[in-house]
Order: C-alpha cells, then structure tokens, then sequence
C-alpha cells in the first residue's frame, strides 16, 4: 500500500509524499496508485524507487467508478423534472383562468343587482330575478372551487419539481466527479523469478490546500503564568484524505519567485505656497518592537521561511478547518491595570510576556482562556524569540472609568495674533472590589507639526477638580515623547481617586481647521 506518509502545507498549497514497501519481480511492471487527487499539477509529479529505475511516471484521470450510474440517473431526473414543469405550467394555466372567470362573475353579479335595485325603484318587478342570482353564485362558487384547486395542485406541482430539480443538480455534481490513479513503470534488476524488496516514493504538490497560525493563550492572573500555545489551522479540499501522515506547515513562498520588482518613476509636483495654512487633526499609531504589525498580509515570518512540524494527524479533504498543535511554551507573566478613557470607558487587564520558546510568535489570532473560561480574541503581531510582547484579557469588572472634557476657546482681537483653546480634561475612577487595585490610567496630548501651532500642557496641579473629600485627586504625572500622558493610580478598596490634564492649543490667525 502507497499511503500518503508527509505532507507539507504551504500558504496556498500542499506537497504530498507517498511511501510504501513493495515486492518486485526481475523485469519490467506496472505500478499503479488508486485514488489520488485528481488537481495534482503534472508537472511536478516525481517517482523514485528504491532497488528498481523509475522508467515513467504519469497520472491517469477518469470518472470515479463509484459514479458510473450518475449520467443515465441525471438523464431520468431531467425527463422527470421536464414533465412536472409542464404539468406545473397547466396547473398555473388553470388557476389563472379560474381566477378571471371568478372576477367576470363578480362583476356580472355587481350589474345585476344594480339592476334589480334600479327596477325596484321604479317599482317594476323581476319574477326570473331570484333563479339568475343564484346562477349566478353557483357558477361564481364553482369557479372559486376550481381557482382553489388549481392553486394547492400548482403549490405541490412546485414542491415536487423543487425537489427533483435538487436532485437533479446533485446527480450532474456526481457526474463531473473526477478521480486519478498514478501510473508508474518500473524494471528491476534482478535474477529471473527472483524478488526484491524495493521502497517506492512519489510526491507531487497540490492546490486547494492552506493553512493559518491560530494561538491560544491561558492566563493564571494570579500566579503570573501564561501558557501559550500555537496550532495550524488547516483546510483541505484536494479530493484526497490525509490520514495518519506527518504533517509540516511551511513558509516558504516559491509562487513568489526571483525576479526584483520594477522600479517606477518618482514624480514631484511643486505649487505656489498658500496664503492661510490648513491644518487638521490625524490619529498616528505606534508600531515599537514587540508589540507586532496591526495588519498582517497572509503570513508575517520575518522573512524566515520558518517550517513547523507537527504530530501524525488525520485531515479529511472536506475543506472545513482542522487545528493542529504545532508548538507550546510556559513562561511568567506580569499582569496590569490599564485604562486609556479616550478609548474605551472600561479598566483592562494587560499581560506583559517574553517568547520563551525558541521560534517566533507568528501574527494571528490568539484566543484568550483565564480561569473564569473563555473570555474573547485578540490579534498578535510577529513576536521573535526572546522578545516582549504585550497582550489584552479584557476589562477589569471591579473598576469603573468616567471622563469629562471641556474646551474654551479665546479668539484673538484686532491687535491679537494668536486664538487660544484650553482643554481640560477629568478622569474618575472607582473600585467596587474588596481588594486593591493599581491602575495605569494614559491620556493624550496633541504634538504639532507646524510652526504656526503650539500646543502648550499646563502644570500638573492647574485644573483641579472641586469635589471636596469624596474623592482624592493624583497630580504626579509622566509624559513622554509621542504626546502620551499618564499616571500610576492606587485605588483602595471601595475607594476612588481621579486624575485632570489641561493643555492649551495656540494658533495663529492664518491657520484654518483649528
């Protein structure tokens, strides 16, 4: 038996290897591999053996046997559905002109009476009025009948042609169903009526194959542990199964070729310098090492071209994911309090850890486990061995963050050069829990980067909040240079504490979107 033995997943594509034991007779013979993926590429299909030369390797595609009846059973399904559409259209037929006669007969019956109503008036008698109407009801009944029956016919009629049409497109797939067998010629060299034990490999690569890291992060908040662990996610629909096999999940791009990129020309464009400058606010995110790349295309390795290697498993060629462990580590944790209020209304549980294994993290998503069970997803950049990286386990449900901020802005006059606009803001927190909590609260101040515009933060102990000893205000700060304040807040049991920041926005009176 050739069974596949190793298969090698890349990002878009499979490499198969089968193997298997033989015994070969002296001469030439015919080998032949039922059952292979008939969307293998021909073109690197290879065959070696072990005690024998390969002469010719090719591979045979046909219609699988299993479905040999498929064609005369889709001919049958066509002629049934052919006949119930034409009954269904007759029945349609019936129902449209039961439905015009039942409105003629209405019609007839409205005159009729307007008749009878304008004869009484005039005092004239009708002896044949009451035999015509109801003639009249017996044939506007019977015309309802029908338009009834005809409808619940052409409703069952539609089910049934539904049904076969279905049947029909299922029959047609079955149909077009191919299956491939490799076929191989081989001669060995041997005494005459003499066998040998000969080893035969074939390998070849295959579409409709993928795979994805997926991670899996279990955080002991408080032990400060965090086992990690990374498994390929991997689909298949190559037509075969793979069945107890060595699986490898590769990063090698060969689609991608040797050839440098095309270099294209730089245009520059110059412009007369405006008068008023125009200016405007822009978020800016921060990429710093070890935290990771916020978009990833397909795999982010690094460039390695990393091969990760996983247990004998079984993959089934249903095109629905499969996760595979690939690799697993332990390491300390530092768990903290962390709320941004510009953000995000809720406290934050962070975890700062170093890879401790030794291949990288790769960018994926990473679902998150602490000991209450699952508590969501999150995404991680490419992270190398021996690097920090900083991951999210959701909000804190003790704590509670409230933020306020107000602007005021003092236009300049006549003999004025510069407009003025102080912001200030204010930031709450309470601890509902039993147990002391520290919490990292970070704000933000604009940087400029124009000398028309100053931003200008006032001193820690300017803006402060008037709300007597309900709740105790921290004044130390630290800033840093991306714009990034933030203070280190002790909250007591029950307690709660709040932070304030006041900055003014100076700019001149030539600047516009300020």
């Amino acid at each position: 038996m050739i069974a596949i033995a190793q298969v090698t997943v890349l990002e878009d594509r499979a490499a198969i290897t089968r193997r298997g034991t033989l015994k070969l007779t002296a001469g030439q013979q015919r080998l032949v591999i039922d059952r292979v993926a008939p969307v293998l590429a021909d073109k690197t299909l290879t065959a070696t053996c072990s005690g024998a030369r390969v002469l010719d390797v090719r591979c045979e595609r046909y219609v699988a046997p299993w479905r040999e009846g498929a064609p005369a059973q889709a001919t049958s399904l066509r002629e049934e559905l052919t006949a119930v559409e034409a009954k269904l259209a007759a029945a349609r037929v019936r129902a449209q002109v039961a439905r015009a006669e039942s409105d003629a007969l209405a019609q007839l019956l409205e005159a009729a009476l307007a008749d009878l109503a304008a004869a009484a008036a005039r005092g004239q008698g009708a002896p044949t009025a009451q035999t015509d109407l109801a003639d009249l009801d017996a044939r506007d009944a019977a015309a309802r009948a029908r338009r009834v029956d005809a409808e619940l016919e052409a409703e069952d009629l539609a089910a049934v042609a539904e049904r076969v049409a279905h049947r029909l497109r299922t029959a047609e797939t079955e149909a077009g169903e191919q299956a491939a067998r490799l076929v191989i010629d081989v001669i060995a060299d041997a005494a005459p009526g003499a066998t040998i034990d000969a080893t035969l490999t074939a390998s070849y690569i295959v579409p409709g194959a993928a795979w994805r890291p997926f991670h899996r992060a279990t955080l002991q908040r408080d032990a400060g542990k965090l086992d990690w662990q990374t498994t390929a996610c991997v689909w298949q629909a190559t037509g075969e199964d793979w069945t107890d096999v060595e699986l490898h999940c590769s990063l090698e791009r060969p689609s991608l070729g040797v050839e440098p990129p095309d270099l294209v020309d730089d245009e520059l464009r110059w412009r007369r310098r405006p008068e008023t400058v125009v200016v405007e606010a822009r978020e800016q995110e921060h990429h710093t090492t070890g935290l990771g790349a916020l978009e990833v295309p397909g795999i982010d390795d690094g460039g390695l071209g990393l091969r990760l290697s996983a247990q004998r498993v079984s993959v089934k060629a249903d095109g629905t994911p499969h996760r595979v462990p690939v690799a697993a580590f332990s390491t300390t944790a530092q768990v903290s309090l962390v709320a941004i209020p510009l953000r995000s209304t809720a406290v934050h549980v962070r975890a700062r850890f170093v890879n401790t294994s030794t291949t990288p993290l790769l960018a994926g998503p990473v679902d998150l486990i602490m000991q209450s069970g699952y508590v969501g997803r999150a995404e991680i950049g490419f992270v190398a061995p021996g690097e920090k990286a900083y991951l999210g386990f959701g909000p804190d449900s003790e704590l509670r963050v409230h933020r306020t901020e107000t602007r005021d802005r003092d236009n300049a006059g006549i003999l004025g050069s510069w407009n003025v606009e102080t912001v200030r803001v204010a930031v709450r927190l309470s601890n509902l829990g039993a147990h002391k909590r520290d919490v990292t609260v970070t704000e933000r101040v604009p940087i400029s980067e124009v000398e028309q515009v100053e931003v200008v933060p006032s001193a820690p102990d300017a803006y402060m909040l008037d709300e007597g000893d309900e709740i105790t205000q921290v004044t130390a700060r630290a800033f840093d240079d991306r714009g990034l304040v933030s203070w280190s807040v002790e909250l007591a049991p029950l307690g709660r504490r709040a932070v304030t920041l006041e900055y003014k926005v100076k700019s001149q009176k030539s600047v516009a979107g300020v």
